[in-house]
């Protein structure tokens, strides 16, 4: 995986290894995947672009598609009653989006780039192909399932410190499960979509950051913070570079 590092320190991160995608096994069958050199690049397959603020897909669009975050960040979102914006998740690379169409003829949340946003389009159609190994699919297919439903995380609960803590190693599990950093995060979302998210308020966040910056439990800098002694799920996390 390609890093550079920025003036503050911090490494910003190029592409994610197909290696670490959860689509890796799937595509792997589908021969969508390819090696040179030793080193595995995709040979086939749509590759998209989203612009910040750019909608991946709509709630209510036909579920055509599985898409797999090579690089950005993507926050799903739902519609209250009321009109207003309900934060359901955020994404980071690696994870796959558009897991309901297995089930659903219909997306159920609007996926939206926090950030530029590179990921890789893989329709279903090409998932019923016959020619496909069916069995070993299907296993692979039931997996995908299973880890996506691991992601799954209540954080409106507990305490203000509770939610936001819950939040950062969640985060650094995240990144740690691909072989990256889990040490530093970079928060693509502003501190609004993390109090949505929490459902709390943007004062509350911001607050009980600068108290855990404070107590050198973190270290934030704008849109970056470094795990220092957060709690017991960051001890022992090393950074692993994806070739």
């Amino acid at each position: 995986m390609n890093t550079d590092t920025n003036n503050s320190g911090y490494e910003r991160a190029g592409p994610i290894a197909c290696r670490s995608c959860d689509l890796n096994a799937i595509c792997r069958l589908m021969g969508l995947i390819a090696y040179e050199g030793g080193r595995a690049r995709q040979s086939t397959g749509a590759l998209r672009t989203i612009r910040t603020g750019a909608t991946l897909y709509r709630a209510g669009a036909p579920a055509h598609a599985l898409f797999a975050i090579r690089q950005g960040a993507i926050k799903l979102t739902r519609s209250t009653d009321d009109g207003d914006e309900r934060i359901v998740s955020f994404h980071t690379p690696g994870e796959v989006l558009g897991l309901e169409a297995f089930g659903m003829e219909a997306y159920v949340c609007d996926a939206v780039a926090l950030e530029p946003v590179h990921c890789c389009e893989l329709p279903l159609p090409r998932l019923n192909d016959r020619s496909q190994p069916t069995t070993e699919l299907a296993a692979e297919i039931i997996q995908l399932l299973s880890r996506a439903a691991g992601l799954r995380s209540d954080f409106a609960r507990g305490s203000a410190r509770e939610r936001v803590t819950n939040f950062l190693l969640d985060l650094s599990r995240r990144l740690v499960s691909r072989g990256l950093d889990g040490t530093q995060l970079k928060l693509s979302m502003s501190r609004l979509e993390i109090a949505n998210l929490l459902d709390t308020r943007i004062e509350t966040v911001s607050r009980t950051l600068q108290q855990l910056n404070r107590e050198q439990a973190i270290h934030v800098r704008g849109h970056h913070v470094r795990l220092l002694s957060l709690g017991a799920a960051t001890d022992g996390l090393v950074k692993e570079q994806c070739a």
